[in-house]
């Protein structure tokens, strides 16, 4: 069975018009002018007869067999409503084009930048019921479209094949019209999505925007520490100290309390410094058993009064100020299940930006990339939804924390995290991870960091069967081309 679709095409060079329309064969293409793209769309849209409807905004082509692949696709997902793919381009002297992957549908991306690409497919009927392409909004049509549908659409599909191809990386470079069109969909969207700001509109397609905190609920900063001084690098120190420290000097946020579960052999000086450091937010939990990460975190949430809890390693320095609205933000959505930030090591390479789940294995997105390194799709520049994030520093909602059973004591110091993550997305639960919370984090500075071979049998042998992650895009075919 064929698929009944129409595209759009901007006008523009006659050459790159006839290309595309030879690599779409089987479907109808229509010409539309840019200077009047709304209109001359909505009008075509009216008079079309086509299932789906799709405005390609690019001198690229459709892929060898991108048809036939998108007419299975949407027979086999008869309730899609918005289908778009991954793209390729053409790389000088490589045979085979660079893919550009997505992730699935992320909404809380989708308000960073718009992710889709050239080849997004409405269908018809969506399309009418949006009332088609906004003509107020010239230069960001596309993107409000987009924002409009994923507040109605119940089935936003992501196709995980290059269709589209181009013949050189699309640029984005937003003119003023654009810019201030950009800012006036997401202020729609933001007002109709539960709400948000706007510090910047990108005019390379990226956008800070930021969800606002509702209320002051109480977080309970959990933190397990040994509790005493060592020396690194000839200079002596104690870790959590600096951690509290740092928090309670710079953090913007302030209702908070820190739920310390200390280990017998803490040292009475760095107790009371404690005291003077974080006065009644301070809560002292006694620990006296084999170090279990797990077990410590876990005993602390019971001693936690906080509406949310806060994992966090005690190797860490706080670097944004805000941290603590950003990260809870996004906790307050209505599904959310936890959320992550962006950790540095000390040399200022990304140590996290995300969890990564890949060909049965776990890592962190990011790991040992440049500070500035913006990631694939510009990833590390935006607010998004993750498969997961490292208990190094996890937000949670603390009902949430207690439905999951929390961390697991079969897993004393690697992989909890990783098994908290698939509990709470298996659950149904959406994690989410920020740029705008930076710390840095001395991994694994005051524990032995060595992995147990237990732990990957006890990690693998419960989620190994998700160990893929159609939140991130390190899929084999987007390997550098060779």
């Amino acid at each position: 069975m064929s698929l009944s679709l129409e595209f759009f095409i901007l006008s523009g060079a006659p050459k790159a018009v006839e290309r595309f329309t030879e690599s779409a064969a089987g479907a109808t293409v229509t010409v539309v002018r840019r200077e009047t793209l709304a209109a001359d769309v909505n009008a075509a849209v009216a008079a079309s007869t086509a299932d789906y409807v799709c405005v390609v905004d690019g001198d690229g082509v459709l892929a060898p067999g991108a048809l036939a692949t998108l007419s299975t696709f949407v027979h086999q997902h008869p309730d899609a409503t918005v289908v778009y793919s991954d793209e390729a381009v053409k790389v000088r002297g490589k045979r085979r084009p660079a893919t550009v992957a997505k992730p699935i549908f992320s909404p809380e991306r989708l308000r960073c930048q718009f992710y889709f690409g050239d080849l997004v497919l409405y269908s018809r009927a969506l399309f009418t019921e949006l009332g088609g392409l906004d003509a107020t909004l010239p230069g960001a049509e596309l993107y409000d479209l987009a924002l409009r549908a994923s507040l109605v659409s119940s089935s936003i599909e992501h196709i995980s094949s290059p269709l589209f191809v181009r013949p050189v990386p699309r640029v984005i470079d937003l003119d003023a019209t654009a810019v201030a069109s950009t800012r006036r969909a997401l202020e729609t969207h933001l007002a109709a999505s539960g709400g948000g700001e706007i510090v910047s509109i990108g005019v390379d397609g990226v956008h800070d925007t930021r969800r606002l905190v509702v209320g002051e609920p109480l977080i309970s900063i959990i933190i397990p520490s040994r509790g005493i001084h060592s020396v690194s690098d000839g200079v002596s120190t104690c870790y959590v100290l600096d951690a509290v420290r740092g928090i309670v000097e710079k953090s913007t946020y302030t209702n908070y309390e820190f739920v310390i579960v200390l280990d017998s052999v803490a040292e009475p000086e760095v107790v009371e410094e404690l005291r003077l450091i974080a006065g009644d937010k301070f809560v002292k939990v006694d620990w006296n058993k084999p170090f279990n990460f797990s077990d410590k975190i876990n005993l602390g949430a019971i001693h936690a009064r906080g509406e949310y809890v806060l994992l966090l390693n005690d190797d860490v320095d706080l670097i944004t100020p805000g941290w603590l609205e950003s990260m809870l933000a996004l906790a307050q959505r209505p599904n959310a299940g936890m959320v992550g930030a962006m950790l540095y090591f000390g040399d200022e390479t990304i140590q996290h930006a995300g969890h990564g789940y890949y060909e049965n294995d776990a890592s962190h997105i990011g790991l040992d990339a440049d500070h500035d390194d913006p990631g694939p799709l510009d990833g590390h520049r935006v607010e998004r939804e993750v498969s997961g994030v490292t208990a190094a520093c996890a937000l949670m909602p603390t009902a949430v924390f207690h439905e999951v059973g929390g961390l697991t004591n079969l897993l004393p110091g690697n992989f909890n995290d990783v098994d908290l993550c698939m509990k709470t997305t298996w659950l149904g639960y959406d994690i989410y991870w920020t740029p705008h919370a930076e710390l840095y984090h001395f991994e694994s500075k005051t524990r032995d960091a060595s992995v147990h071979s237990s732990e990957v049998d006890i990690a693998w042998g419960r989620w190994s069967f998700r160990m893929h992650d159609p939140r991130y895009w390190p899929y084999p075919h987007n390997r550098p081309p060779g």
